[in-house]
């Protein structure tokens, strides 16, 4: 069927005001781009239903159709196994009848050979509100929602993508068959679910959801036994659509030669005195023009009163007045030329009403202006490298983290401040709190930070996407292209209830699942906490990626070793199988009650020495991925020697290293210099593991980029 001819029939029932596509009708379509389904026969009558079944045969099962009609299953509307003329005549008039009791149209019944066995998935889409037309696969049947088994990928999708989703799903182990059941017809339901993914894109903006429940694979094939296509209320033409980053004028943001402060105050405590402060009395070398009403100096500056009358012309406005002013601020702007303005005002859409108009205007100004704009609602922008530093936290209060190579966007300026603080010894290299995205948008950040040499990792906080398509769009060109990891900490995860009612597929709409698995498909790393976020972040900016999911453990204390071996089939990893060779070297070479498996048990009794020719034997191990130390650095034995064990491993191998220290200040110290090695060192076996399996996925991602 072309695109064409199926969007016409889709639309005349949108026309229609239909809720949903007959069954008979959406198999019809579905049919036509592969999805088998049981023979069967669309009856207006009970006795045309009888005829019906003559010609098929019996046993069949017999269903309503409506296009008002949701769920059948709870209206009783499907009958299964019928085996006889008397008891289908049964079925079709109590249906009737119950059509009737509740005022709702019954346009007829569909009736179809009856088909038993096979194993029960669900295939669905929907036309999600962050990252439009997406499939979604899962264990299915009667207790889709009891089970939750499902994950989604946003289209198109390839093969690979498909074999993910099903490697992904619990349900998977049935396939390859469980508890004596047979094994299915796995390429069968690939085609199925890739069938099921070309309607979607050709159909994309015409459904609200579609879902085939259940869909019953078995040795010989895959067949859809019910499906649904519940129609969109208007029809989404631009859902597909996906706009390119705009990087222009955002390096104003961070190397500003000239900047304007827009509500610099000189009374302390207040947010544009605080700001004034950061741009004008540490280290950031470009010029600052206070602006204020009262024309006072600031911190020994000249202040001036307007934009027009600055003596220069300024790269970026930094906006700290009241949110009605920045209209004016912005149209005062597009006369000047000015590029870029930071908005770290709040008053917007976070208040609703009259708020959220006044930031629509805002954005339409700016887009109207060409002028790039950060914020509203933020705590402002940050550079290692020039030290321009917008934040209103003052310098006693809040550290500014030397130079590093992460660069961190943020939705939340609390989040801001803690991941600054959070990576003060090994540096970061910008840091961008973006508020209420008025303007540029996640995806455009991310892209400005890929092009920038001093970026390595670039880490995220987001609570909604100015566009989820474009972002994950971006991201995925990134790591095409530049091979740069992204790690998102995605918090607003909550299942959208308003949804639950429309269909199975539905109720998963707006669900963090659809963007874990848009995640998965771009190739982002996503985290599950703030600590998290900083511990990916850490790894991934000082270690290399692994080759693998092997780990190998060397401690002095087991009980944090014990705990992580805990985690590492929630995070995809496993225990290295350390080869008989290296097993027997360090046996020699130990004493009796050293452990010299995997993990190894150096004891309360190890020295530096005991650590470096662990670390030795398990570099030179074919099957050892990762290796993690813990150190229990208030054993005495354990002498300082380790540093410099550690940065001779370092240079020795590939192999990332992580290392992990709980406790005071020797601790402290201890961790810090190992840091100034290049070996990350994390304080819970809980993100030691997480940094582990960062790496792990990276390097996952870099294998397949470098496959294509």
């Amino acid at each position: 069927m072309e695109s064409r001819e199926l969007r016409q029939r889709c639309q005349a029932y949108i026309t229609r005001k239909a809720v949903v596509i007959p069954e008979h009708v959406s198999k019809e379509l579905l049919g036509a781009y592969g999805v088998e389904t049981p023979p069967g026969i669309f009856a207006p009558t009970a006795a045309e239903a009888r005829a019906a079944a003559a010609r098929i045969g019996y046993p069949v099962a017999v269903k309503a159709v409506s296009t008002t009609l949701l769920h059948k299953t709870e209206w009783q509307a499907v009958q299964l196994n019928i085996a006889d003329d008397a008891s289908l005549t049964a079925a079709c008039r109590t249906m009737e009848e119950r059509f009737f009791r509740r005022e709702e149209a019954l346009d007829g019944f569909l009736v179809e050979t009856m088909v038993s066995g096979g194993t029960e998935f669900i295939v669905g889409l929907q036309n999600d509100p962050q990252f439009g037309p997406v499939v979604m696969l899962g264990t299915g049947g009667t207790l889709i929602h009891l089970v939750d088994d499902v994950t989604f990928r946003p289209l198109p999708v390839n093969r690979a993508d498909i074999v993910a989703m099903i490697n992904e799903i619990k349900g998977r182990q049935l396939i390859d068959g469980h508890r004596g059941q047979p094994a299915v017809n796995a390429e069968a339901f690939i085609q199925t679910i890739a069938a099921v993914a070309r309607f979607g894109l050709d159909a994309a903006g015409l459904y609200q959801s579609v879902d085939l429940n259940p869909v019953a694979v078995g040795a010989h094939g895959a067949v859809a036994l019910d499906a649904k296509i519940v129609l969109a209320e208007h029809v989404a033409e631009a859902c597909l659509d996906s706009a390119p980053p705009r990087t222009d004028h955002l390096e104003k943001f961070f190397q500003p030669r000239r900047v304007a402060l827009m509500g610099a105050s000189t009374t302390p405590g207040k947010i544009g005195h605080a700001v004034a402060d950061s741009l004008i009395n540490h280290d950031y070398a470009g010029t600052v023009y206070p602006i204020t009403l009262g024309g006072k100096d600031v911190f020994g500056l000249t202040s001036y009163s307007r934009l027009e009358d600055l003596p220069s012309a300024v790269d970026l406005v930094v906006v700290v007045v009241g949110l009605k002013m920045v209209p004016d601020i912005l149209d005062q702007c597009q006369r000047l030329g000015i590029p870029a303005v930071l908005i770290i005002s709040g008053g917007g859409k976070e208040l609703g009403g009259e708020a959220r108009t006044l930031e629509q205007t805002i954005q339409r100004k700016a887009r109207e202006h060409g002028i790039r704009v950060i914020g509203p609602n933020c705590i402002g922008c940050f550079d290692a490298h020039s030290r321009f530093d917008a934040f209103f936290q003052t310098h006693e209060r809040m550290i500014r983290a030397p130079k590093g190579n992460i660069a961190f966007i943020t939705q939340s300026g609390t989040y801001g401040c803690s991941f600054m603080e959070a990576l003060t010894h090994i540096g970061i290299n910008k840091m961008i709190s973006y508020g209420n995205r008025v303007e540029a948008d996640e995806a455009d950040m991310i892209a400005y930070l890929a092009e920038d040499d001093h970026t390595k990792v670039i880490a995220a906080y987001i609570e909604g996407f100015g566009g989820g398509r474009k972002f994950l769009q971006t991201a995925k060109s990134i790591i095409r292209r530049y091979a740069k990891p992204i790690v998102v900490y995605k918090s607003g995860r909550t299942l959208r209830a308003a949804q639950a009612a429309q269909s199975h597929t539905g109720a998963y709409g707006g669900s963090y699942g659809v963007c874990e698995g848009a995640f998965k498909q771009a190739g982002i790393l996503a985290v599950d906490s703030f600590e998290e976020l900083v511990a990916a972040s850490k790894a991934l900016s000082m270690q290399p990626p692994a080759r693998g999911s092997a780990i190998a453990m060397i401690s002095n204390g087991a009980g944090p070793m014990v705990n992580a071996m805990d985690l590492m089939d929630r995070y995809g990893l496993t225990m290295a199988t350390v080869s008989p060779d290296a097993i027997e070297k360090m046996e020699a070479h130990y004493p009796s009650f050293y452990i010299c498996k995997n993990p190894v048990d150096v004891t309360g009794s190890a020295s530096s020495a005991d650590y470096l020719y662990a670390m030795q034997q398990l570099v030179n191990d074919p099957g050892v991925n990762i290796i993690m130390n813990w150190f229990v650095f208030q054993d005495t034995p354990l002498d300082e020697g380790i540093v410099e064990a550690l940065a001779g491993i370092l240079r020795q191998s590939k192999k990332p290293i992580l290392c992990g220290a709980a406790g005071g200040p020797y601790t402290r110290k201890m961790a810090l210099a190992i840091e100034d090695v290049g070996v990350p060192v994390f304080e819970s076996a809980h993100v030691w593991v997480v940094a582990a399996r960062a790496l792990v996925a990276w390097g996952r991602v870099l294998e397949r980029r470098n496959a294509r």
